[in-house]
């Protein structure tokens, strides 16, 4: 697509088209550069930079760490002075609405990336990270940095949690009431399902009291993990080659559709209007949901939002179909500090993604969010064992035998709209999985045309 703008309409636009699409929660191995891309090309800082930097994200949880970052000293003399201006809990439509505008933020985090870049809403910052003092490549996971480039160019500056997405986890203590042996988690689906059964419970009216997993909770919401778990790779970003039709994938959504049916899915739906009953971790705080597919940042988040539940977490290998049981797969993946074309103060959002490479930033948002970057120097510091399930996660690399580095494809929130809409009428049984998979592809295929990516 041309680097030549884009009209409030077509922002406003893509905006409808991802409403109801997840927003990328925490943290996402690739080709290496290559060729530069036709979007986000302009990184030119201005050449005297605003006393003051605009960053927005999408997070709720970061303001307590930015809030310690921004007082320090070291943070204060990187900036040379600037004021940061921070906004968190914002959400991508707000985001859009005033790109659409012209009056973006200079910087942002947890959005999707690789759609503003390709789309040309920020610039590509290569540039500005090679002439970097501060950003080193040796000293950030090989995955991680390659995650942060795209068809050639530098989507942003890596940085405020990047490390391992795809780990189960269990609450030990329920599963030991339950009569399982939590000493050694469950690694095929078949054996996770026979824990979702032994943990589900309903009253005698039938509602859902407690439950084993949502197989499409937090990061098994995403058409990445149940491709990877079956063995399929559903988008190339070299060719822009879709295989979400792929027979494994349309066998994953009968196999994760059989949680729901068990559950019950009008049951399951209630259970999950109840307050404090939502997704990515709010169930498995209120011990409503015992085990879920979650990242590296999951036993941090619990220990400081639910330590009495977060003592009994722990952490193994995401689940494989029975034919792979030997497959260690995990993802990894990008979150960063990008740059808006539009940015009044581009020098001072790279100054921002900088220091989050340091010491200072890095041990404020362990502390405070329990949040991971991949910097291999500070990484040997840590203490793996601060949180419940953390060290799973710290140990996993030389163990995996599959690597994905996630959320590559410019559609991706579109995608996941399409799969959330498309699995439910599976495990519903109003529609054949493998055809539920073609509407999938073939719903994919016509967006990328319509987008004008082909």
């Amino acid at each position: 697509m041309s680097n030549k703008g884009i009209s409030r309409r077509q922002f406003l636009h893509w905006s409808a088209m991802t409403t109801g699409a997840v927003v990328l929660a925490a943290c996402a191995p690739a080709g290496a550069p290559g060729s530069a891309p036709a979007a986000g090309g302009e990184s030119a800082a201005p050449a005297a930079a605003p006393a003051t930097v605009q960053y927005w994200y999408a997070w709720g949880n970061l303001d307590p760490a930015i809030a310690k970052i921004i007082e320090t000293d070291e943070f204060k003399q990187h900036l040379g002075g600037a004021t940061i201006e921070y906004k968190g809990s914002t959400n991508q439509d707000a985001l859009l609405t005033a790109i659409a505008a012209g009056t973006p933020p200079d910087g942002g985090s947890n959005y999707s990336y690789v759609n503003l870049f390709t789309r040309g809403a920020t610039i590509d910052v290569k540039d500005m990270a090679d002439a970097s003092t501060v950003l080193k490549a040796d000293d950030i996971l090989e995955g991680i940095w390659n995650s942060a480039f795209y068809k050639g160019g530098m989507i942003g500056v890596p940085g405020i949690e990047c490390f391992n997405w795809w780990g189960l986890n269990v609450n030990a203590n329920t599963a030991e009431q339950d009569g399982l042996d939590a000493t050694t988690l469950p690694k095929t689906w078949d054996e996770v399902l026979e824990w979702h059964k032994a943990m589900t419970k309903k009253d005698d009216a039938g509602n859902l009291l407690t439950f084993g997993i949502d197989p499409y909770d937090a990061m098994a919401n995403e058409p990445d993990f149940l491709a990877a778990s079956y063995g399929v790779k559903w988008f190339d970003e070299e060719t822009g080659a879709f295989d979400l039709a792929n027979p494994r994938i349309a066998e994953g959504l009968d196999t994760l559709g059989e949680f729901i049916r068990i559950a019950g899915p009008d049951q399951f739906a209630g259970m999950r209007q109840v307050e404090g009953n939502g997704t990515w971790g709010a169930a498995y705080n209120a011990g409503v949901q015992n085990m879920i597919m979650e990242g590296y940042w999951h036993p941090g988040e619990t220990q400081i939002q639910k330590p009495e539940v977060a003592q009994y977490n722990r952490s193994g290998w995401a689940p494989v179909p029975a034919d792979r049981k030997d497959a260690n797969i995990m993802a990894t993946g990008l979150h960063a500090v990008v740059i808006f074309k539009d940015a009044k103060n581009k020098e001072g959002a790279f100054k921002l993604g900088e220091f989050f490479q340091t010491p200072v930033a890095l041990n404020a948002i362990f502390a405070e969010v329990g949040w991971i970057h991949g910097v291999k120097s500070w990484l040997s510091t840590i203490d793996k064992n601060a949180y419940p399930g953390l060290a799973f996660y710290v140990d996993a690399g030389p163990q995996v035998t599959e690597w994905t580095i996630g959320r590559r494809c410019p559609i991706n929130d579109f995608v996941i709209t399409q799969y959330t809409e498309l699995r439910e009428q599976v495990y519903r049984d109003l529609i054949d999985p493998q055809a539920a998979a073609d509407e999938l592809q073939k719903r994919a295929q016509a967006e990328w045309q319509a987008q004008g990516l082909g």
